[in-house]
């Protein structure tokens, strides 16, 4: 096994990305997985202490910190050279070495001038690969989304080596990596250069000083610099913490900022800190028996980013054996057996799979000391968190991080806007009952007034949230903001709030969303993309996982508490953790499989939506419709309607969508539809789907019904409002299917 050292240099390397490190804490890793051990031992190093001469790690594997004071003794000594000296530098010129043209095109960090706090690490084994990335992990700001919604963004890891430029007579050590389609050969570009301030030609040491960091990896102020996006700006940005365990060391950088519009000069501003942890991790420490897995057809798989052949992303299975733990924090008692059901249940099919638990999972509540240090980001844990920090626009969100060579999951979280949903589905569950109430009496207007007024107060709040999108870049690198990625999207809100399903108890009906959401973010955690065909297996019993054939499927609320681990997911796990090919192709499609415009409507197929439900779509899309009129009409009361077209807009548009992707794709794609031709009335051939649409559009607006319902309203203003509601709906139509190059207003002229 190679020398962990190597792993410390090269992380040690990257730490001098931050500014002064005014002090550090360094805490050992837990003594085992047995032992749970919370005990940690603790060293307080400050540059500020006279004589400094201690260990970063444990007895076996350390890091030697020395204060400047200790620092120049050694020099007076003669025990450290100068990093410029003849001897120094003929030792640095027989490390490994990157060119200058490389290196010049690398950051370069100069010398600081704050107080320094210097390391010496081992020169023998320059060279060795380690991944490298930095995951925001903590965001002090409670109340704002915006800011929460930062939270577990990261730099996708790169694989870097480290390598001495002697540039002019002024050494240095430069990251040198492949950002991009990375392949053996590939063009290698340098990330960051720094200088060497000594050596130690006795113990076999570089002597790097950690002092310059914090302007290099101040990740916030990167992301925003102008303070448009968090109305924030830096004041300082520190090294905080190091911590060194399971081959990896992290450190921490703190950004403390300020309101842009502030006085920085002022004591009392209020102080908002982001906390990046940054990560090295010795890439020969990585499980040598892990075997990649190319993408194939059938399954859906995330994939590696920055490898020019992509493989799926999964974890290991040749662990020795062991599982694959996570830490699950903050989670209220009443949740906890639902949390843990859904690992359990991900474990019924593996057991069937590897005939064993491929997880494992132990619950950390808010009081235990462990949680400071195993946090959501950190690369040495697989973290689910129920989040009592921050807002977020998302309900929960499962990324994970690779090793972008072989596609071995090596750290993956979860988090879930616990409280969130908690208070706004108990407030759901209140205002149905009594709006179911209301319906029993008689009293429709109420109930129907009620239930709007909640769906404005809902659409509002979340209105509010963040929904900007921005890019996030470390130099020329982009990193992921993993809650605005539609891949990883489990939206608070998806369509209205209806009245819950009749006879489903809060209980019941928060059991199986949570379980449902738990096991479909722990899917994105096991390498499973979105699979939005998953409905069209659906048998619709009302029984559990009777709505899909995939957990990874995306349905509205009256059917998600519903769903469960399907057919598709055990096909899909069966190839990515047994190599076992799919036997069915045409189950799966994901999120750029779905048409966003007029002109890929017309090559993507119908049926791959992730608007729809049931196992047919076209029947949903045609409800939806029917549903959206007797909202704006109140088909059921002689009563004026309390809904307007701009309430459900989104809705309205969602049906018209569904249907008029059948007509615009039918010539291309109808070929492939599984769930569409031999159900009543509809055409036989793709040729008069179109036809069949328009006819379907007009059954629904020109109802002669209606006109007889809104004739028998109660006055004549319920009577004009009804009618109002109406004709904007027409007129809707008419507009968004011209929007498709579908039909035009005499097409859809009512007889």
């Amino acid at each position: 096994m190679k020398n962990i050292k190597t792993s410390l240099f090269s992380v040690c390397v990257l730490s001098i990305f931050s500014t002064a490190c005014l002090k550090v804490e360094t805490k050992l890793p837990f003594q085992s997985e047995a032992k749970s051990s919370s005990k940690r031992k603790s060293n307080l190093v400050t540059n500020k202490e006279s004589k400094v001469n201690t260990l970063i790690g444990d007895e076996k594997h350390s890091l030697q910190i020395i204060s400047e004071a200790e620092f120049k003794a050694q020099r007076l000594a003669g025990l450290i050279l100068s990093a410029k000296s003849p001897e120094a530098m003929k030792i640095l010129d027989d490390l490994p070495q990157t060119n200058e043209e490389v290196a010049n095109k690398a950051h370069k960090l100069v010398d600081a001038k704050e107080e320094s706090l210097l390391l010496g690490l081992p020169i023998g084994l320059l060279g060795e690969e380690s991944m490298f990335g930095g995951v925001i992990t903590k965001v002090s700001d409670k109340t704002n989304d915006t800011l929460g919604t930062l939270k577990l963004t990261d730099l996708s890891p790169l694989h870097v080596r480290t390598m001495v430029t002697n540039s002019g007579g002024a050494p240095a050590i430069t990251l040198v990596g492949c950002p991009s389609e990375c392949e053996e050969g590939s063009q290698q570009m340098g990330l960051v250069s720094f200088p060497v301030v000594g050596v130690d030609q006795k113990k076999g040491t570089v002597i790097v000083d950690l002092a310059p960091i914090g302007k290099a990896l101040d990740l916030i102020s990167m992301i925003d610099p102008t303070g448009s996006y968090t109305k924030l700006r830096a004041i300082s940005s520190a090294t905080t913490a190091f911590d060194y365990s399971y081959s990896t060391l992290v450190f921490d950088i703190k950004t403390k900022m300020i309101p842009v519009d502030a006085d920085p000069t002022a004591q009392n501003n209020p102080i908002t800190e982001f906390t990046v942890r940054w990560y090295m991790k010795l890439t020969s420490g990585s499980n040598s028996a892990f075997a990649s897995r190319l993408p194939t057809e059938g399954v859906g798989f995330f994939k590696t980013e920055r490898s020019k052949t992509p493989k799926i992303t999964r974890f290991s299975t040749t662990n020795f054996g062991k599982s694959v733990k996570y830490y699950v924090k903050n989670v209220p008692s009443e949740w906890k057996p639902v949390f843990a059901k859904s690992f359990d249940n991900w474990n019924v099919e593996f057991k069937k799979i590897l005939g064993r638990d491929l997880l494992s999972y132990e619950f950390i509540d808010a009081n235990d000391p462990r949680s400071e240090v195993i946090v959501a980001g950190d690369i040495r844990f697989n973290v689910m968190e129920w989040d009592l920090n921050n807002l977020a626009s998302y309900g929960g969100l499962g990324p994970s991080i690779a090793n972008q060579f072989t596609g071995e999951t090596i750290s993956a979280n979860v988090l879930i806007q616990g409280p969130t949903i908690i208070s706004l589905y108990s407030k759901w569950f209140e205002l149905s009952k009594t709006a179911r109430d209301l319906q029993q009496q008689g009293r429709e207007r109420e109930a129907n007034s009620i239930v709007a007024k909640f769906n404005r107060e809902v659409k509002a709040e979340l209105a509010s949230r963040s929904k900007q999108k921005f890019a996030v870049k470390l130099g020329n690198l982009d990193m992921t903001v993993h809650a605005q990625r539609t891949d990883l999207e489990d939206p608070m809100i998806k369509n209205h709030f209806e009245i819950v399903p009749a006879g489903v108890t809060f209980e019941q009906y928060m059991n199986g969303y949570f379980t449902e959401m738990l096991e479909h973010e722990l899917g994105h955690n096991l390498g499973l993309r979105h699979n939005f065909k998953g409905n069209l297996g659906a048998f619709e019993t009302g029984e559990q996982g009777s709505v899909s054939r995939s957990i990874m499927e995306y349905l509205g609320r009256p059917y998600r508490h519903l769903s469960a681990i399907g057919l598709y997911d055990k096909m899909a796990i069966a190839y990515g953790y047994k190599g076992i090919a799919p036997k069915h192709l045409n189950w799966f499609c994901t999120d750029e499989d779905q048409a966003s415009d007029k002109a890929s409507m017309a090559v993507k197929s119908a049926e791959c939506t992730k608007s729809d439900a049931t196992s047919d779509p076209y029947s949903f899309f045609e409800d939806r419709l029917s549903r959206a009129i007797h909202l704006l009409v109140d088909t059921k009361s002689a009563h004026a309607p309390v809904w307007k077209l701009s309430e459900i807009t989104s809705q309205v548009d969602d049906a018209l969508t569904g249907l008029s992707a059948y007509a615009v794709s039918a010539e291309r794609t109808a070929a492939t539809w599984t769930n569409f031709f031999g159900k009543g009335d509809r055409p036989e051939t793709a040729a008069g789907v179109k036809d069949y649409v328009l006819s379907s559009l007009k059954k629904k607006i020109c109802d002669s019904e209606l006109v007889a319902i809104i004739k028998a309203k109660e006055s004549a203003q319920a009577q004009a409002l009804a009618q109002a509601n109406l004709d904007a709906l027409k007129a809707h139509v008419e507009k968004k299917t011209a929007e498709f190059g579908l039909y035009s207003a005499e097409q859809l002229k009512c007889e």
